[in-house]
């Protein structure tokens, strides 16, 4: 990639302004705030967007530090760039009234909005976090020591992650284990809540039981009921029995009396003792006639309640029979459909719920991530150290010739006779070790065609011999160059050793 052109129209401090940039080296010059960190940071926006922050975090976000004071409507400018083998023209206005983004491909004609995605294809995906750390470098300034080792650990760690330095594994694996703790909490709870469950569908179960047994002891047994028909059948055969000698009681104890008044009257002109004694035969025939029938009337209605109160049991017996085996059928429906919710809940506790599925989906995430880590350091990160140490021998002229790093990314370099801790070392040391890791990590992530390297004020703690080594080879690896500073000593030293580069002053 290579900026051609950029016209800054109104940004920060500078306004109105167009820089004509060569393929090589180009430095940048101006005084203490003249505008040369504005000038990296528009090339920056103009290339990955200028996003105002909301609520406190805005009073000192990017977007309001550059945001002009006058005209502000007209914040941004225009980037000219060429990349893959087309030219481009990059049309940003930052202005929250009327933000625009144009993305025109000179090449085809083909005209975009560069906010939905053309122009990160046209970077071929590399993203900000990448941008910031690798061909965007600015000087230590107060990181020293220790602390430089830690910010030179996070930076590789983050690589070790996929080429996005914002990318912290640790905390990464940290927050999945917490994630995996939380669902298996949850899926521990939900299981207690439905063995919970469970159990109060096991003790409706049993209390059904025993109401089921309660209605099977109440039913009367079948011989019970025999027994009841036999005592009616005994009881309609003694009433039709007792009809028919009540039939023949009228019939012989009203004839007889009549037979023997009727004899008695025939023999009376005979006997009238005879007859006398037939009248009276036939007055005690009728009495006790009478009172034969009398008793079998009271026996037949005596034994007729009996029928009635046999039949009424029996009705009785037939509806609490009914009535109980509705019961016993609407118990033993409600019990199945216990069982059912039992088994149901048995199920749910012998299958993996989605919580245990989420824990165990997270574990072989764990499990991938330390792999993929592993193969990654073996990789990418050795590749990386490789770079990085051919890049540091060459700057500092085989002085250290190479960069070693444990599994934790602790570094140390190893010159010819021993290896040194980067502790120890001076800052102006570390300052190249810093920048050779930079450049390395910008040809491994920014892609096959290199971005221009961005080197803003760099070199303050730099002395001569070191600066010296840095131009010579940055001059040798023929790519674009923006440096700028705030010193001669470039200039010179680029004039005096006959490098090209083109002059930009602020």
């Amino acid at each position: 990639m290579r900026i051609r052109k950029l016209t800054i129209q109104n940004f920060g401090r500078i306004r109105n302004r167009t820089f004509e940039l060569s393929p090589g080296i180009n430095v940048l010059y101006g005084e203490n705030e003249s505008g040369k960190s504005t000038f990296h940071t528009f090339i920056k926006a103009m290339l990955y967007g200028l996003t105002r922050q909301r609520g406190k975090a805005a009073r000192n976000d990017l977007y309001t530090t550059y945001e002009p004071w006058d005209n502000p409507g007209k914040y941004g400018g225009i980037l000219w760039f060429s990349r893959g083998g087309a030219d481009y023209r990059l049309t940003r206005n930052f202005s929250r009234e009327r933000p625009y983004h144009e993305l025109l491909c000179e090449t085809n004609g083909a005209l975009t909005d560069a906010e939905n995605g053309s122009l990160s294809q046209v970077l071929s995906g590399v993203s900000e976090v990448v941008y910031d750390n690798t061909v965007s470098v600015a000087q230590l300034k107060s990181v020293t020591g220790k602390d430089l080792v830690r910010e030179l650990q996070n930076y590789m760690a983050g690589y070790q992650g996929g080429g996005d330095s914002s990318i912290d594994l640790d905390r990464a694996v940290q927050m999945l284990k917490m994630s995996r703790k939380g669902f298996l909490v949850q899926g521990e709870r939900q299981r207690k809540e439905i063995l919970q469950q469970q159990n109060q569908v096991h003790a409706k179960m049993e209390y059904l039981e025993q109401e089921i047994d309660g209605l099977l002891d109440r039913q009367e047994s079948g011989d019970a009921g025999k027994a009841e028909e036999k005592k009616k059948a005994l009881l309609i055969a003694h009433l039709r029995d007792l009809r028919r000698r009540m039939g023949r009681n009228r019939v012989i104890f009203i004839l007889l009396p009549v037979i023997s008044a009727a004899a008695g009257a025939a023999l009376f002109p005979v006997s009238h003792v005879l007859t006398v004694g037939l009248c009276l035969a036939a007055v005690l025939l009728a009495f006790w006639g009478a009172l034969n029938g009398r008793s079998l009337k009271r026996d037949y209605r005596k034994r007729e309640k009996l029928l009635e109160r046999i039949d009424a049991r029996q009705k009785k017996r037939v509806w609490n029979q009914e009535n109980l085996e509705r019961m016993l059928e609407e118990k033993g429906s409600d019990y199945e459909n216990l069982r059912a919710e039992y088994q149901e809940y048995e199920e749910i506790l012998q299958l993996p719920s989605e919580e245990d599925i989420e824990a165990e989906a997270i574990t072989l995430a764990l499990d991938t991530i330390q792999e993929l880590s592993g193969n990654i350091n073996s990789h990418v990160g050795e590749k990386l150290r490789l770079r990085t140490s051919r890049i540091l021998s060459e700057i500092t002229g085989g002085k250290y010739r190479e960069v070693l790093m444990d599994e934790n990314f602790r570094m140390t370099v190893n010159t010819t006779e021993r290896t040194i801790p980067l502790e120890r070392l001076s800052r102006g040391t570390l300052e190249q070790i810093y920048f050779a890791l930079r450049m390395a990590a910008g040809e491994l992530f920014c892609g096959e065609e290199p971005f221009p390297v961005i080197l803003d004020d760099v070199f303050g703690m730099y002395d001569e011999e070191r600066l010296l080594s840095v131009l010579r080879w940055l001059y040798g690896e023929d790519r674009q160059i923006i440096i700028s500073t705030c010193q001669r000593r470039e200039i010179e030293i680029l004039k005096r050793e006959e490098i090209p580069f083109q002059l930009l002053t602020l």
